[in-house]
């Protein structure tokens, strides 16, 4: 089950945001912006994992 799970979940996600960027010819206006700020993401989603891996380490202590 859990293997069905993580093939099915991506596969799922991709196409219906494959079918939206094709229903709306391209990006929308607020994928764009966000593809622009790009760094800004990757930086706040490293703070986040690192603070949450972070928070689940001292909770096994």
């Amino acid at each position: 089950m859990n293997l069905f799970l993580t093939i099915f979940i991506p596969i799922a996600i991709f196409g219906f945001l494959y079918i939206f960027i094709i229903e709306n010819n391209g990006l929308p206006e607020w994928m764009a912006r966000a593809s622009r700020n790009s760094s800004y993401i990757w930086t706040y989603g490293v703070i986040t994992i690192t603070l949450l891996s972070i928070i689940k380490f001292l909770q096994t202590i």
